[in-house]
């Protein structure tokens, strides 16, 4: 059985390297390569891969974002992580929003083929390096969260979180996800209540402990 792969890294050599990798196992097939999360999108509508390869750092909406949309239009779909960002809170919010796996862009080419192949057979991979980094988080003291940070934002807030901590206006933000700029308002007040949170600093910041955007 043929595992269709689709790669997504904003660097052209980047996916190079990862077809060079992939080419020379005879069950894996990249059927896509994209730069960023729309042209990910797009493409997995039309070439349906088993399993997306998914860098976090994309131009526009990063990996993390990307993922929870194409998981949320194609639940089959598998996304296993390709990143150099080994911070916590970030491999952790991968695999919260549904990712099957995350391996760091330093490990070897075999770890990554053997991540492709667990997580279409329906298994969790990450690769050392980032084991490393959840165990170490095990031993730490957990901070305490954020008041209202428990509960939980709608897809929609979300987005909007999202697109306010990276310094854009209701107009701006009305205009990418096609609503008017006074239900920005209506989602922007839910999202700051439910977190707890009263100014867009406070918001940035929140959304860079959890992953929503990259510092």
């Amino acid at each position: 059985m043929t595992i269709k792969v689709m790669l997504v890294d904003d660097h052209t050599m980047v996916r190079e390297a990862l077809c060079a990798t992939l080419q020379h196992d005879r069950t894996l097939k990249v059927v896509a390569e994209a730069g960023d999360g729309e042209t990910a999108a797009r493409l997995a509508q039309d070439c349906q891969p088993d399993v997306v390869v998914m860098d976090i750092a994309l131009p526009g909406q990063s990996g993390i974002e990307t993922t929870r949309q194409l998981l949320a239009r194609h639940p089959g779909i598998k996304v296993l992580a390709l990143s150099t960002y080994l911070d916590r809170g970030i491999v952790q919010q991968m695999l919260d929003i549904g990712a099957s796996g995350y391996i760091a862009k330093s490990a070897a080419g075999i770890e990554l083929k053997q991540g492709i192949h667990a997580v279409s057979g329906g298994r969790r991979y990450v690769s050392s390096e980032v084991v490393a980094v959840l165990a170490d988080s095990l031993q730490q003291q957990p901070s305490p969260p954020c008041p209202g940070e428990q509960r939980s934002l709608s897809p929609r807030e979300t987005q909007v979180a999202a697109l306010l901590a990276e310094g854009k206006s209701a107009h701006d933000i009305a205009a990418v996800l096609h609503i008017s700029p006074s239900t920005v308002d209506v989602h922007r007040r839910n999202l700051m209540r439910k977190l707890g949170l009263h100014k867009v600093a406070e918001l940035t910041r929140y959304a860079l402990r959890v992953g929503l955007i990259l510092p």
